[in-house]
């Protein structure tokens, strides 16, 4: 079993979901693309670890975990978690910020800042939305709630470093 497995299984805990919706999801925390859930949806099958539960339109699949997937889940959360993966394209660019112009380096920040904002205004409305839930779908949704207060949380924090480095940047340039 890979890890992007038991992630799926992991989400699948809450509800039953698409693979669709599955993605949507996944997205909060998790790089994955449609090309590598679905062969992971049909292993998990195959294993019987998930099953097929509905196809309402007779296109989308609804994919729900079993038991023996609920049994695997609990024995992963308590397995040490790899260290988080980095990636992220606009750090290389701010490493070159010595060799640009006093113009681009602040339209990089500006840009970033308007990432993060437009970040910060989905994550809070999809928050929001949580609370107009029942005391039974909030207590499902509460991972994702305490998800999505994290992202927010590194939303802002983003921001003020953003608003940090362009203070910065105007003195790097009045040297």
């Amino acid at each position: 079993m890979n890890t992007i497995s038991y992630v799926v299984l992991a989400m699948l805990v809450r509800s039953p979901l698409t693979g669709y919706d599955l993605k949507r999801f996944l997205n909060l925390f998790w790089e994955a693309h449609h090309s590598q859930i679905y062969p992971t949806l049909k292993e998990l099958r195959k294993q019987e670890l998930i099953e097929i539960v509905d196809i309402p339109d007779g296109k989308r699949k609804i994919y729900d975990i079993t038991p023996a997937g609920k049994d695997l889940v609990k024995e992963w959360v308590f397995t040490k978690s790899h260290a988080p993966s980095q990636k992220d394209e606009f750090l290389a660019k701010v490493f070159t910020i010595s060799a640009l112009d006093r113009d681009t380096s602040k339209f990089l920040i500006m840009e970033r800042k308007q990432y993060y904002q437009e970040q910060l205004n989905e994550y809070s409305k999809v928050l929001n939305s949580l609370s107009n839930l029942n005391k039974e779908e909030r207590r499902k949704n509460f991972g994702r709630e305490l998800i999505l207060e994290r992202k927010i949380r590194l939303c802002k924090e983003e921001l003020s470093w953003c608003d940090w480095s362009e203070a910065k940047i105007e003195e790097y340039f009045a040297e």
